[in-house]
């Protein structure tokens, strides 16, 4: 959270989420102190971590190179630096054991490359991405929501995707339940369409509608959206036709 607000802390209008989207801040209307708020996820917290850091430190001291992570929800054991076989062969004696000892407790179990997490089983970045897009949509005073850009490097982030679709289809929804009148003034308005992006980082299976190659593509992708230009020496993968030439971004 620091870290965080330490880089982006003080920008007039933005929204931040951390921890998968467990605690999140309001966009700032002003130079007004941030405030950072949570979700009640029906988690005894402390009572997770009395049972899972015991084990953990177990692992940690058989596991050289491998250290424990807290953050407000969740509880990781990371072995990015360790010998790679041993450290995915603790994990996958890591994961059973930590499953039976917290079996009492609403939570759920990810593995990722060289990261196991323990986190509240309702949580994932879907549900501060619907919160964000509702309380969005309150504000507009009846008018779409008209940009969401949706971008992510990592299988947690499929909620996010599925969650924008969701928005869509809901709201979609609410319009054709309208009568009449009221979709007559909603067709007449052309000035307001929805766009929604959703990208995954990264060529693979995805639930995202479009993709770029890595994360340096991505301060590339957001300058050509905003209507800047990227020098030709820094050009992504996406800018070049191979030729030295650069075409356009979006064509």
């Amino acid at each position: 959270q620091k870290n965080l607000e330490d880089a982006l802390g003080n920008v007039p209008g933005l929204g931040l989420a951390h921890s998968n989207g467990a605690c999140y801040s309001v966009p700032l209307p002003g130079e007004t102190q941030r405030e950072w708020l949570s979700y009640d996820l029906g988690v005894d917290w402390e009572a997770v971590k009395k049972t899972a850091l015991p084990i953990l430190s177990k692992y940690t001291a058989r596991t050289n190179g491998s250290f424990v992570k807290l953050t407000h929800s969740s509880i990781g054991w990371t072995y990015y630096s360790c010998d790679p076989e041993w450290g995915a062969l603790q994990a996958s004696y890591l994961v059973p054991e930590l499953e039976r000892e917290l079996s009492a407790f609403d939570v759920r179990f990810v593995t990722l490359k060289g990261v196991v997490e323990v986190v509240p089983r309702k949580l994932n970045k879907g549900l501060v991405v619907k919160k964000i897009l509702e309380e969005v949509a309150g504000t507009t005073g009846g008018r779409p929501v008209d940009f969401i850009l949706c971008m992510g490097d990592d299988v947690s982030d499929e909620k996010m995707f599925t969650s924008v679709f969701s928005f869509i289809a809901e709201s979609n929804a609410a319009s054709i339940g309208t009568d009449d009148s009221v979709m007559e003034d909603v067709s007449k308005d052309k000035s307001a369409p929805m766009y929604a992006f959703t990208v995954a980082v990264g060529k693979k299976k995805t639930h995202a509608s479009y993709y770029i190659d890595s994360s340096r593509d991505v301060p590339h992708l957001l300058v050509g959206m905003s209507g800047g230009h990227v020098p030709i020496s820094q050009s992504s993968s996406w800018e070049s036709d191979g030729s030295g030439s650069r075409r356009d971004v979006f064509a």
